[in-house]
């Protein structure tokens, strides 16, 4: 690149007594040839080699960071469902307890009702009405004799649910294997 005619005011080249300003002129340009040596062709091929060498080593590296990312990203993924799940699993709860506690305002609400009643009732009034008015009659209990073997037969067997997950499973197959 050739240097532009302006030189900076401390430049050495304007004190020197030979300086002469540059002028439009055209400029000869000397011509260096250099001589190429060629490079041999061993040299040629350790370069491609170590050229895919490179390659190869980039390829491995560029797995390895996918693979990486990939892993990270799975076990993000295994993280958050299992959030997930736990958060369902106690917002259910939440909803159960809510039920129970409707549930048993209720069973309240009712018991205080029946008390109310029955405290209401006179049971030998109703007892008069019945047997007076009605004609019903108390029935006296007949004693039933049964042969000590009633013929039922007892079945103990127990199902036994699983509520395993899939990770559960995986490792149970893994113990037993």
């Amino acid at each position: 690149m050739p240097r532009a005619s302006y030189q900076y005011g401390t430049s050495p080249r304007k004190y020197e007594p030979e300086y002469t300003p540059r002028t439009k002129t055209k400029k000869t340009t000397k011509t260096t040839t250099k001589t190429k040596t060629e490079p041999k062709k061993s040299d040629a091929k350790k370069r491609i080699e170590k050229q895919r060498a490179k390659k190869v080593e980039e390829r491995k590296n560029k797995t390895a960071q996918v693979v990486v990312v990939l892993t990270i990203f799975g076990m993000l993924l295994a993280l958050s469902y299992r959030e997930i799940t736990i958060m369902e699993m106690f917002n259910q709860k939440k909803n159960l307890e809510n039920q129970l506690a409707t549930i048993q305002k209720e069973n309240g609400q009712v018991e205080k009702n029946i008390r109310e009643v029955e405290s209401t009732l006179n049971w030998n009034d109703i007892y008069q009405t019945a047997t007076d008015s009605l004609g019903m009659q108390v029935k006296k209990a007949i004693p039933v004799d049964l042969e000590k073997s009633d013929n039922v037969e007892t079945n103990n067997k127990f199902i036994k649910e699983e509520n395993t997950n899939i990770i559960e499973k995986i490792v149970a197959y893994f113990i037993n294997k």
